[in-house]
């Protein structure tokens, strides 16, 4: 029997600022090595039916920019369910491709909320409600990050420059940046994933006197553990 309560505590999190309260967990999918599919289960909170879109999407970072494609690699099944007040249901997460995988393939589950046209008034404004759960399959078991950081100021922005040479993604949260007189940025949650091969920039808001201190460094949590990083300035 599945413990509907305690699954979904972290995941009604993501529904509470939305009018509606369709719950999804896990709010990861990372099938063991060599495995080619996952599970993924809905819930609807609400008090009446709603209609539920699952797609899977092709997760890439491109020039620091999140990149979303079609593919025809990975598959939701069903696509599409009707959930009853209360019910819950099962959505499988299939890796159809024969290709090996070479590194560790990125993906984004998109949950979407159906609006109900019918009953609709022609002046409402039809909400959609959207989750995006990141899905990641890998065929080896000690896949790793490989990170260089910087900082640097583009236009009158700090950031953090993050480049992964590694062959697993890198999920960074809870952020502290300080110099040897105490923090000067703190960002609580998360902060953003950086893929394998990718390049991302986190804005930090310090100024250019903190940027040039040469105790600048990193604190943080990533999905292996504790970072503690000394901060270098990127001449870019």
């Amino acid at each position: 029997k599945l413990d509907l309560t305690a699954m979904f505590s972290g995941a009604s999190l993501i529904a509470v600022a939305h009018a509606t309260d369709i719950r999804v967990a896990p709010v990861m999918l990372e099938p063991l090595p060599g495995q080619r599919s996952t599970m993924l289960t809905i819930l609807n909170g609400e008090d009446k039916p709603v209609r539920v879109q699952v797609r899977v999407m092709r997760w890439t970072q491109v020039n620091g920019e999140e990149k979303l494609e079609p593919t025809t690699d990975v598959f939701a099944n069903p696509p599409q369910i009707q959930l009853q007040p209360g019910q819950h249901h099962l959505i499988r997460v299939v890796r159809t491709s024969r290709t090996p995988i070479a590194t560790e393939e990125s993906y984004r589950v998109l949950v979407d909320e159906v609006p109900d046209s019918i009953e609709a008034r022609p002046d409402a404004v039809a909400m959609v409600v959207r989750q995006s759960i990141p899905v990641f399959f890998s065929d080896e078991n000690h896949r790793v990050s490989t990170v260089d950081w910087a900082v640097a100021r583009r236009g009158d922005q700090s950031e953090i420059v993050a480049h992964n040479r590694g062959n697993r993604r890198l999920r960074l949260s809870d952020i502290v940046v300080e110099t040897h007189s105490g923090p000067v940025y703190e960002q609580s949650g998360l902060v953003g994933y950086v893929l394998p091969g990718a390049t991302m920039r986190f804005p930090i808001d310090i100024g250019t006197t903190s940027l040039a201190d040469p105790t600048l460094h990193l604190k943080g949590m990533s999905d292996t553990g504790k970072l503690e990083i000394m901060l270098v300035t990127s001449q870019r």
